[in-house]
């Protein structure tokens, strides 16, 4: 890998070779096994993924245990696994807190190599996604009550983790409407007169949210239902003892893929013949083959119901914006990466300059340039298994046995796929949640 220069003892460059290779195939493993799982997932094979994965743990290695417990607690959660994938998520929670609670000088060293030699710590927006996907898991085994815990929590979140930073240093993710549309729902499902209460200043708030946040940073606007529950909300408030005849079913469809990280790198000249690079990761938007969706309910009578899906939160736009808030300080610490190995390659050349001369010297200044060439990475890790969009929409039907689908189709309107949900038994003043996540993205 490099070349040879006289008096430059040959145990150097052996050395640097083995370092670079082992550097360029030290990610691999687990790269490799989440490009099968995407492939897994997009065929909508979500058992053979979660086999797939507990098969390949060991790729992960120490370092990216959370996005680990993450890709498995989300494809339990696909799967339908709902109580499985809640323990996996809470696993997931606790290795956060570890990781962030863990001494910074346990890992300064680390990073000062390379991105990859420290642990996987998550972006903001993924450790909020976890209590999304766990208000999703206990609204669907309907325990409403847990469902809240975890849909409140996001609030809380949020607020703990911009106050990490200063104040130009902040994320534009500060409030999530989707969280409080959805603590809407669950606060409605209690059916009682402080649960419609709640309801509406949670559904007020999402309006506002959706307004003044989303519609400016993420091109998000409030979705129709919302605002139809609102009013809704209102007239239970004012006649507390009206009851509804109709079941509501609201589907939850993730749509699309995460935006891939990709990276960027800035070679740096340096007068004393150096060569320094800045390496920083970007997000490249992967825009979703399904524009439209539309969920179907046909009766035992072949009578048949629609509703067509409305885009609640783009996460795709989340992990834009949350990157480009947080790109300074991801550039200033590229900068003290490639700032600390060059001064400390610029000690090791003097100490070979005097032991081994002139040309000895200049071999180790093109080697040094050299690896840091290679090993200068952005840090490129991310829940790839995240949906771009969470889209939602819902159904008020009349009591009875009801079968459930989604047909998709692209922005011209030409079918994509059928997906069959399963049916489903619906009693008066019932709510029930769905999920469905496009395949073929």
């Amino acid at each position: 890998m490099f070349r040879r220069f006289k008096g430059l003892p040959r145990r150097v460059y052996i050395a640097g070779s083995l370092f670079c290779a082992l550097f360029l195939c030290a990610c691999a493993p687990y790269i490799r096994t989440e490009s099968s799982l995407r492939a897994f997932l997009t065929q909508g094979r979500y058992r053979q993924a979660a086999s797939f994965l507990d098969s390949n743990k060991k790729s992960y290695g120490r370092n990216n245990l959370l996005l680990y417990l993450l890709n498995k607690g989300g494809i339990l959660h696909l799967s339908g696994e709902y109580r499985q994938s809640i323990d996996i998520f809470e696993k997931a929670k606790q290795e956060y807190d570890r990781l962030y609670t863990k001494s910074a000088t346990g890992i300064a060293g680390t990073w000062l190599i390379n991105e990859y030699a420290a642990p996987y710590r998550g972006e903001d927006f993924e450790r909020v996604m976890i209590n999304i996907f766990q208000a999703l898991n206990y609204s669907l085994l309907d325990n409403i009550e847990e469902a809240l815990v975890e849909a409140r929590d996001v609030d809380l979140k949020l607020r703990l983790i911009n106050n990490r930073y200063g104040p130009n240093e902040k994320n534009a993710y500060k409030e999530d409407a989707f969280a409080r549309f959805l603590m809407g729902i669950l606060y409605g499902a209690l059916k009682s007169s402080d649960g419609y209460n709640d309801a509406y200043i949670s559904y007020s708030r999402a309006l506002e949210i959706y307004r003044d946040d989303y519609a400016q940073n993420y091109n998000v606007h409030p979705p129709s239902l919302l605002k139809e529950n609102l009013l809704a909300a209102a007239e239970f408030m004012e006649k507390p003892a009206r009851k509804t005849q109709k079941a509501e079913v609201y589907l939850i469809q993730y749509n699309g893929v995460l935006p891939l990280k990709t990276e960027t790198t800035i070679p740096i000249p340096l007068p004393d013949g150096y060569i320094v690079s800045l390496a920083f990761p970007q997000y490249k938007k992967r825009e979703p083959l399904i524009q439209r969706s539309r969920f179907e309910a046909k009766n035992n009578q072949g009578a048949s119901f629609e509703a067509e899906t409305e885009l609640a939160q783009d996460i795709g736009a989340i992990a834009i914006k949350n990157l480009e808030n947080r790109k300074a300080r991801v550039i200033a610490k590229a900068a003290a990466s490639a700032g600390a190995k060059y001064f400390a390659e610029k000690e090791i050349e003097k100490k070979v300059k005097k032991e081994y001369g002139e040309n000895s010297g200049l071999g180790f200044r093109v080697a040094g340039s050299l690896f840091n060439l290679i090993t200068n990475k952005a840090d490129l890790r991310s829940w790839q298994i995240l949906p771009s969009q969470i889209r939602i929409c819902r159904l008020l039907l009349e009591p009875g046995e009801y079968n459930l689908a989604v047909i998709n189709s692209d922005s011209s309107g030409n079918s994509l796929s059928r997906q069959e949900i399963g049916s489903v038994r619906l009693s008066a003043g019932e709510k029930k949640f769905c999920i469905a996540r496009g395949i073929g993205e």
